[in-house]
């Protein structure tokens, strides 16, 4: 069904939007009168322009499902990963962030920890083992369902966020709008206003594969990748949080100033797991959005890029595909397997056989039983895809992690009656020449 285009006003005449239902989920009912868990509508939004490029978002998490766009050949693919229904979004072992926007705060947030105007605020430990708080917490806005209208040739998407929610200080409202050019271009543009000084910093977390959200490792490795960044937050490899030193990217695994090929670099990050880092942007003193990273993918021909206002962009290439397990969830989620240790122990009986005494020692075994994280081979992703280690890689442009830690980093905290915004672009391309 077309709904509310209005085509006079933003003269996107080669756009079309059309509102759909892609399941339904039970959260919890805030009514205080009322506790029972209440059922709320997924809303889809396909957005198609005249060059045959298709993005879907739905209103879980502010999500990207599918994005499909042409090769040199014609041929049209989807290049992001994503699942078929809610119940694989909603599964919090199965989609770690696939796809969805990433806040209250994107990246790591040292022992989930804050100080704020001399008060100390526990969030929600989520990575690491439990030791850091990541992308807003478990349940942060990639797992909340938002409201949703569109306008003109735009999709809106809004969510209130409650003080104290994961642990963070103050109500946040938070609007997002998705809007598809004719150009190929598809504009994320995220606004947030709070009622208490709070930490704010939003990203999108679409993982990519430009060959195909299906084509696995083997083309990843063969993707072009080019960062307009020369320095990069240091954070040692025995753990993910910088440690407030930025360092140049010169004669490092960190320097893409140039074409690589994804593939030569990615054994060679520290303890050899790929990617997952924050470079700096190189901004040379422009303000509002600017060229970030550029991809590409010589056999199919699609390119990627990216532009932002942030001063950071986090690179990861997917080494935690499938991610790890979460004791507290699994049982849930039946991915748990017991392993058995057996006790023996020795009981002493008397036996009256043919008027002779015999002692015969009888064995009981007592099972001691340990249970286990299964380990999960592959992500079930949409249309049977299985999504393993190394399939794909999300490039987050943000601000720095761990900012509110380090007076030298930009300020990751938000105000009353201040706007917080970011502009992010994906614009993509076809080459139909090898070159570069």
């Amino acid at each position: 069904m077309l709904l509310n285009m209005d085509f006079h006003e933003c003269n996107c005449k080669n756009i079309t939007i059309t509102e759909g239902i892609f399941g339904e989920v039970w959260v919890d009912n805030q009514d205080q009168i009322f506790n029972d868990p209440i059922p709320k509508t997924i809303k889809s939004y396909t957005m198609i322009n005249t060059n045959r490029m298709e993005v879907v978002v739905i209103t879980w998490g502010a999500t990207i499902i599918s994005l499909k766009c042409p090769d040199k050949y014609g041929h049209s693919a989807d290049v992001v990963l994503g699942f078929d229904d809610v119940k694989g979004y909603s599964n919090p072992i199965t989609n770690p962030f696939i796809g969805c926007i990433l806040g209250r705060c994107a990246n790591r947030i040292k022992n989930g920890h804050i100080t704020i105007r001399g008060r100390d605020y526990e969030l929600t430990k989520n990575d690491f083992n439990g030791k850091h708080h990541l992308h807003g917490g478990t349940n942060g806005f990639g797992r909340k369902v938002w409201d949703s209208y569109i306008t003109g040739c735009s999709v809106i998407m809004s969510y209130l966020s409650q003080d104290g929610e994961e642990g963070y200080p103050g109500a946040v409202l938070t609007t997002i709008k998705f809007k598809l050019t004719p150009e190929n271009k598809l504009d994320i543009c995220m606004r947030a206003t709070t009622s208490k000084p709070t930490i704010v910093n939003l990203s999108h977390g679409s993982m990519f594969n430009l060959a195909g959200h299906d084509s696995g490792e083997s083309e990843l490795r063969k993707h072009k990748v080019l960062f307009n960044c020369d320095r990069w937050t240091f954070a040692d490899y025995t753990d993910p949080v910088p440690t407030g030193a930025i360092r140049g990217v010169g004669g490092t695994v960190m320097d893409f100033r140039i074409p690589r090929i994804l593939g030569e670099y990615m054994e060679k990050v520290p303890p050899g797991e790929g990617f997952d880092h924050n470079l700096c942007v190189t901004k040379g003193g422009q303000s509002g959005s600017s060229f970030v990273a550029k991809v590409w993918h010589v056999k199919s021909g699609r390119a990627l890029e990216i532009y932002s206002d942030q001063c950071g962009v986090q690179f990861y290439t997917g080494g935690r595909l499938p991610p790890y397990t979460i004791p507290e969830f699994l049982s849930s989620y039946d991915l748990l397997e017991d392993i058995e240790e057996a006790e023996e122990i020795g009981e002493v009986y008397k036996n009256d056989h043919e008027d002779e005494e015999e002692e015969i020692k009888v064995e009981k075994h007592y099972k001691k039983v340990t249970t286990v994280p299964k380990k999960i081979e592959f992500i079930l992703g949409k249309h049977g895809a299985h999504y393993k280690k190394y399939c794909a890689f999300s490039i987050q442009p943000q601000n720095y992690p761990n900012a509110i830690y380090y007076s030298h980093f930009p300020c990751s905290i938000l105000y009353p009656g201040q706007v917080y915004y970011h502009d992010l672009t994906y614009k993509f391309e076809v080459h139909l020449a090898n070159y570069m």
